[in-house]
């Protein structure tokens, strides 16, 4: 299993698992067998109207793989069906333009050389990033199952009770991604069941990063309190 770390504009390290080269082929021939079932579906309507197939199919096929990824955050079908999606490593959600540079390198690494290229730069590449990958400065990880994040799923994190007061003392928290709320989820775990002074640090760390941007100041004794009432009120704000 490959992992790559990626650091946020929040300073918080994120932890994807790469997807393998078999897993992108695989959603590669899914995308595929799409577009010929498109293609199937338009001939039998369109005929031989070559003026139909320019004007329709042309741009559906072309554009395939930049519209999915830019508007289904970074999943095409195939992408979905495999569970992963494309991010960007410098720790901030995918732009246009990043989707843009990896789908037209797509030419040259996968449609010139029927994904030959591809292949040989995701085996080798210590990020399994293909050439579009490596230009855009992405990757394409797993998608993981534990980031479709309910208020439930967050908040419960000490023993059930959740947070009564609906009150937004941090406003701004809404500038952080589920990711971030995932990795503050997972450390607060972590220490509350095993709380070694590793997980302490971790803990510490993590309440001084946020309580900086925040701009508030936490005493030691707060600092899980602090950090349970950020993840519930990240909650409140973005659901």
């Amino acid at each position: 299993m490959s992992l790559i770390e990626v650091v946020t504009s929040h300073n918080i390290v994120v932890r994807f698992e790469l997807a393998s080269v078999m897993h992108r082929i695989a959603a590669t021939f899914i995308d595929w067998f799409i577009l010929g079932l498109i293609l199937f579906l338009f001939a039998i309507v369109a005929g031989n109207n070559e003026l139909l197939y320019w004007l329709f199919l042309f741009p559906i096929f072309f554009l395939y793989n930049f519209f999915w990824e830019v508007f289904n955050k970074g999943q095409s079908p195939g992408k979905m069906v495999l569970r992963i999606r494309v991010v960007t490593l410098k720790g901030r959600t995918p732009k246009v333009i990043d989707y843009f540079t990896r789908w037209i390198f797509r030419l040259v690494d996968v449609a010139l050389t029927f994904g030959m290229l591809a292949i040989i730069y995701i085996a080798s590449s210590g990020r399994g990033q293909r050439v579009g990958d490596l230009m855009a400065q992405t990757a394409v990880v797993k998608k993981r199952n534990d980031n479709n994040i309910t208020l439930r799923s967050l908040v419960e994190i000490d023993n059930g009770k959740l947070v009564e007061n609906n009150e937004i003392k941090y406003p701004s928290i809404a500038g952080y991604s589920d990711d971030d709320m995932l990795l503050l989820k997972q450390a607060l775990i972590r220490y509350k069941q095993r709380p070694s002074d590793t997980n302490k640090k971790v803990i510490i760390s993590l309440s001084d990063s946020i309580s900086k941007e925040l701009k508030v100041k936490i005493e030691e004794g707060e600092i899980l309190k602090f950090l349970d009432r950020v993840l519930y009120e990240y909650i409140l704000i973005t659901r």
